[in-house]
């Protein structure tokens, strides 16, 4: 990724807007710097080349747990993974909603980390952006049984566990990604408020719909909301969180 980065987005489903390359030129215009989520290896291999030229994105190979039905789902994602540098979305969510296809998530998410600790360059890591639904505590157990925590940069985005899984993923040098939806609630603007400075990231998570007639700006009003937030939790300048956060991103990117 080149040029100058004033805002970044740790977690957003660029593939989602209903022009997604004319929303990264339109975000390049703002300054706004991308990692871009998918939620299946198709929707990866489908935007990897015609988002290639975008100097301010970056994109993510992804297998959301909602996309899981059979441990062998992670077959397609485990082919592009050892060419890949950033992966996600992938993780694991126990909402009750998804209780039937718990094990196969299990099963997904951990050859997928597997795959990732294997073929991860130590001179620059992989980067994960995963998904934990009332699953960090097992989450943490997968990256540590399979080696991706040590060996890969992972990102919790959306983090919703307890305190004890929060000191557990910061010890194992995980990063948090924070949006104003995690925000709003009194645990996040808590975790936003402990957590080390130099473990926390910026999101949106926007769109929320597939072909959402959203925009960049939509974008940068949630990051410039989560800034707002940030500050107020932490007791400091909200100039001061913006930039910490686009120097958090540009560290854990190598960008």
């Amino acid at each position: 990724m080149t040029g100058k980065c004033d805002l970044f987005d740790s977690h957003c489903h660029l593939g989602w807007f209903a022009d997604p390359i004319a929303t990264a030129r339109s975000a390049a215009r703002e300054g706004l710097g991308l990692l871009a989520v998918t939620v299946t290896p198709d929707e990866y291999l489908t935007w990897r080349e015609p988002l290639a030229g975008e100097a301010n994105v970056l994109l993510a190979a992804g297998l959301h747990p909602w996309w899981v039905r059979r441990p062998e789902d992670a077959d397609a994602l485990i082919a592009v993974l050892p060419k890949a540098r950033f992966v996600g979305e992938v993780g694991l969510d126990a909402a009750p909603r998804h209780a039937g296809t718990w094990e196969a998530q299990l099963g997904a998410f951990e050859r997928i980390c597997v795959t990732c600790a294997e073929t991860s360059d130590p001179e620059a890591p992989k980067v994960l952006s995963i998904h934990a639904v009332r699953a960090a505590g097992t989450v943490l157990d997968v990256l540590e049984r399979t080696g991706a925590g040590e060996r890969c940069r992972c990102v919790l985005h959306w983090f919703s566990g307890s305190s004890d899984d929060l000191w557990r993923a910061a010890r194992m040098g995980c990063r948090f990604s924070l949006g104003e939806r995690s925000l709003a609630t009194r645990r996040g603007r808590e975790f936003a408020r402990i957590l080390p400075a130099g473990l926390i990231l910026s999101e949106t998570d926007l769109p929320e719909d597939e072909g959402a007639r959203a925009c960049a700006d939509e974008v940068v009003s949630s990051l410039e909301r989560t800034i707002d937030a940030v500050a107020t939790a932490r007791g400091v300048d909200s100039g001061e969180v913006r930039r910490l956060f686009v120097d958090n991103a540009l560290s854990l990117l190598d960008v």
